[in-house]
């Protein structure tokens, strides 16, 4: 497989056909990538490509998402966590690289903390285990707005209705999620692939699991890089602060961005994510 391309790869975890892909030599070492909510693991093909040169990197698609099947038991993050310490055991990739953005930050901080001899290292993008209180309403209303869509007729369309809510992701971001997060319906519309019960996520049915991933934060003894958006409508600094201080390895990097870090300013948060990772070698 050249470093430049990806493979399929399936797993059945939990009950669940859980997807993935697969870049990089399988002899470098594992890089495991882990999106946010209401995406899927293309998010990350920009990042994982460049990646790829020197990692073996595996990018799930979370239950309820992408080409994952959906679940009935629904989206707690501790039956998340548990599809994640399942691929890692199945695809041997311990002690990896953990990477999360989003929704993906507070599954990582599960796996991380529940197992932590199976992480190496962990960088986690503009999220924790509580948002800012404007961030979880605005993050609630986002998700609800944009997840019971109508359909749409062509590409274009989709295009031209993401690029609305996302004006500042880089164009290869939006032509992905076009791509890869939508699926052409019985009525021959385009809708989206992911669960619509992934909304609750944002609601209280998650409540519970602030205060457990707080008690995970404090098992991250790993070497622990926190990404974040100036102008994040998600973190602010009083929840970033509490988790440096929470985390007993955790450093801070500011980025020049929204919520959306790895889409605004891919080559940036990138490169300094390659840097982390060849410090933590």
């Amino acid at each position: 497989m050249s470093r430049d391309e990806f493979e399929d790869g399936w797993l059945e975890l939990d009950g669940l056909k859980i997807h993935y892909t697969e870049w990089g030599s399988p002899s470098a070492p594992p890089v495991l990538m882990l999106h946010g909510l209401n995406v899927q693991c293309h998010t990350w093909d920009p990042v994982a490509r460049v990646l790829a040169r020197d990692y073996r990197v595996v990018c799930m698609d979370m239950r309820g998402h992408g080409d994952s099947d959906w679940s009935r038991a629904g989206y707690r993050v501790h039956s998340m966590a548990r599809d994640v310490h399942g691929l890692i055991d199945a695809l041997a990739l311990a002690p990896v690289r953990l990477v999360g953005h989003s929704a993906g930050v507070r599954v990582a901080i599960a796996v991380a903390g529940e197992k932590p001899e199976t992480v190496r290292s962990l960088a986690l993008s503009d999220a924790g285990p509580a948002n800012s209180k404007s961030g979880a309403i605005a993050m609630r209303d986002f998700i609800t707005a944009t997840t019971n869509l109508r359909g749409f007729r062509s590409e274009d369309e989709a295009r031209e209705f993401y690029l609305g809510w996302h004006p500042e992701w880089q164009p290869e971001f939006i032509d992905l999620h076009v791509r890869y997060q939508l699926r052409r319906n019985w009525a021959g519309k385009l809708v989206p692939k992911a669960d619509p019960d992934i909304q609750w996520i944002t609601g209280s049915a998650s409540l519970p699991d602030v205060a457990y991933l707080w008690q995970m934060s404090a098992k991250l003894t790993m070497p622990t890089l926190l990404m974040v958006g100036k102008r994040s409508n998600v973190l602010d600094e009083e929840v970033v602060e509490k988790m440096l201080a929470t985390m007993p390895n955790a450093d801070a990097c500011w980025f020049d961005t929204g919520h959306y870090v790895p889409r605004e300013r891919p080559d940036e948060f990138t490169e300094v994510l390659r840097n982390f990772l060849r410090e933590e070698a």
